[in-house]
């Protein structure tokens, strides 16, 4: 096996980087990836660590491996593709033979997550005294983990939240302006995600679409408040999204083919 070629295709440094980008990933992600989907990444990013974000599996031992189909192992590689995760590459042998299929991890562009929020001048993790005058027992693991949350609980105190304001500038404000008395900055960036992975899925620019995106938001939420969505407020986002982006295009697509002159070409 060529080293140097995969060792080329590596965009992580160490395994903890890998797996902050992953992680952020899933943590935005999660909810609209299937539980095959989920076992299969899971057996990619466990064996991406020789070369941190490359894991070079073959197909069939994965299947044998998560217990599935070949046919969900296939649909699950795509979905995480289509999702910018990961890209597949294949490599060829000194002698032009192809080599192995290579499964790389991307950098994630937005990383979000609930640690992130950690402000860099939280207090210092001071233990305390192990040394007792009635010659009780030292505290447990478990009261220095309860101390330490304490301690980053009472750094935020004098920070402030962040709000809408500091969502990143790839979201458009009239999504932002629609999401914002109803969803909190994270949730909102969520939402747009949720945006992005329907647009992905009809290979269309989520952007252009900017009106009926909002229209199906107003509209999914309209729906949640009353308890009409059974499986959260972002799958039946994302199945709106689905139709009305579907919907618009095939009227572009007609008005395109009207305007059209047939005799000229």
């Amino acid at each position: 096996m060529n080293w140097i070629n995969i060792k080329e295709h590596q965009r992580f440094q160490t395994k903890q980087e890998l797996d902050r980008h992953v992680r952020s990933y899933l943590y935005q992600r999660k909810a609209f990836l299937s539980e095959g989907t989920r076992e299969v990444l899971r057996y990619v990013w466990r064996h991406a660590v020789k070369f941190p974000g490359v894991a070079f599996p073959k197909r069939s031992t994965i299947v044998s491996a998560v217990r599935c189909s070949e046919s969900t192992v296939v649909r699950a590689l795509r979905t995480l593709e289509k999702e910018g995760l990961i890209e597949r590459v294949q490599t060829k042998k000194p002698n032009g033979r192809q080599g192995v299929n290579l499964i790389v991890f991307l950098p994630q562009p937005d990383l979000f997550l609930p640690s992130d929020d950690t402000p860099g001048d939280t207090l210092p993790d001071t233990p305390p005294s192990f040394t007792t005058s009635n010659g009780s027992k030292p505290r447990s693991s478990k009261t220095l983990q309860e101390t330490k949350r304490n301690q980053r609980k009472a750094s935020f105190s004098n920070i402030d939240p962040l709000d809408h304001s500091h969502l990143p500038s790839f979201i458009p404000i009239p999504f932002i302006e629609a999401a914002r008395p109803f969803l909190s900055p994270p949730d909102v960036l969520k939402a747009w995600r949720t945006v992005e992975s329907a647009a992905r899925q009809l290979d269309v620019d989520g952007n252009a679409y900017i009106s009926e995106v909002v229209t199906t938001f107003k509209q999914a939420v309209f729906a949640w408040k009353h308890g009409w969505v059974k499986k959260g407020l972002f799958p039946y986002f994302y199945g709106g999204l689905i139709k009305q982006i579907h919907t618009a295009v095939e009227k572009e697509t007609r008005k395109r083919l009207v305007k059209y002159n047939w005799v000229d070409g």
